[in-house]
């Protein structure tokens, strides 16, 4: 679960670089679709959900490590009907991960009779989804208007992580329970 929260991590939060008319995410989305790709592999067992959603991890890794090394070279362009257009497909893949993360995450709580903040967690994913969706259609209609979403979509991605933090405390105390039970 920690690597979930890794993963999202990267992939929410930017931190950019910028020299000359060049800008790079030092925080690369790639190496957050890897992180991703690793805990979904590490709690396959856990949910067949895992196994399901990590084609589309690693789709996104290769998409954002091609755009990552574009804008490290200066030859991806933004601003174009052709880049919202991808960047919009991109937003939806990504926020579909996370919504099959949860559902996995789900199943986790129910075999396991634990409480690992997957209520917090789609919360968190419905307040990032709205905003995300109303960001688009205000950047279309009112553009000056869509900073305020891009003010809730940062809550959002905020309240996401700290509900991934809160899992993934929470999935370290089952482990706990669990080895100290196996040790008895």
């Amino acid at each position: 679960m920690g690597k979930f929260f890794w993963g999202f991590f990267f992939i929410y939060l930017n931190f950019n670089l910028s020299v000359n008319a060049h800008t790079l995410n030092i925080l690369p989305e790639f190496a957050g679709y890897y992180f991703l790709m690793q805990g979904l592999k590490e709690l396959d067992d856990e949910s067949g959900v895992f196994a399901n959603v990590r084609p589309f991890a690693g789709g996104m890794a290769v998409y954002t490590g091609i755009l990552w090394v574009g804008a490290l070279l200066g030859i991806t362009g933004t601003g174009n009907w052709l880049s919202v257009l991808l960047n919009l497909v991109s937003t939806g893949v990504s926020l579909y991960i996370s919504w099959a993360i949860i559902q996995g995450i789900q199943e986790m709580e129910a075999r396991h009779g634990a409480d690992l903040n997957s209520t917090g967690m789609l919360l968190a994913w419905k307040v990032l989804l709205v905003a995300n969706i109303v960001s688009y259609v205000l950047m279309l209609v009112l553009p000056v208007a869509a900073v305020v979403a891009l003010v809730a979509v940062l809550v959002g991605i905020i309240l996401l992580l700290v509900a991934f933090w809160r899992g993934k405390k929470c999935w370290e105390a089952v482990q706990v329970m669990a080895s100290s039970i196996d040790n008895e």
